[in-house]
């Protein structure tokens, strides 16, 4: 496989996109040259306790290649048949093509035996300006189109407000459940000491359905 980077000048995508396993060493790569510049520093775990959590089992990074080029990344926390999605995004010069949702239906299939699949989008009834707003409000338009809903939890993960959302893949669960269920996800990751400090509750919107 070549180097791990944004790859310039491709023309289109071909037929043969797929998810693959990536090992530490290609998260490594991936971490400094792509979520370094992806995610902003508060959203962006240590590279050792993704790969601490790689090597107990509870982690799982996947690439959206294309003629084994990776052109996009999901990396995954999972509890037993639970996941929650922790990172996701594609290179810079392949996105408006279609990948981001290309990807949730590849995981949809990669993750079939699944009882939850949930992931984070930042909040915008805290966003400081409107730009931000209109942005995080486009964030959930995107996932809303591909089939995901608002479970109604409200969290505060680092110091950001999100709103957790849920695949159509997902079963259903009931607010005690579903804190539950986030909070093991982040205890399977961090010292506990980072958890307790970073891992707040918010509010929990009962029917809850997200006006974009």
């Amino acid at each position: 496989m070549q180097q791990l980077g944004a790859q310039k000048g491709m023309g289109k995508l071909t037929k043969n996109i797929k998810l693959i396993q990536l090992n530490k060493d290609e998260v490594t790569a991936l971490y400094h040259e792509r979520m370094v510049n992806d995610f902003i520093e508060d959203e962006l775990k240590p590279l050792w306790a993704i790969h601490k959590a790689m090597d107990a089992g509870t982690y799982e990074a996947l690439g959206l290649t294309d003629e084994d080029m990776i052109i996009g990344y999901v990396f995954l926390v999972r509890q037993g048949r639970n996941y929650l999605v922790d990172y996701f995004a594609t290179y810079p010069d392949q996105r408006n093509k279609g990948l981001g949702a290309e990807i949730l239906k590849l995981l949809g299939g990669y993750l079939s035996d699944a009882d939850v699949i949930i992931g984070e989008v930042e909040d915008p009834a805290f966003a400081e300006n409107e730009e931000q707003r209109n942005l995080q409000n486009r964030r959930i338009g995107f996932y809303k189109r591909n089939g995901c809903s608002d479970t109604g939890l409200r969290v505060k993960c680092f110091g950001v407000p999100f709103i957790v959302m849920q695949t159509k893949e997902s079963g259903s669960m009931d607010r005690d459940a579903l804190w539950e269920t986030y909070q093991s996800f982040y205890r399977a990751v961090l010292p506990k000491a980072m958890f307790d400090k970073n891992i707040e509750y918010l509010d929990f919107i009962d029917n809850a359905e997200i006006e974009v």
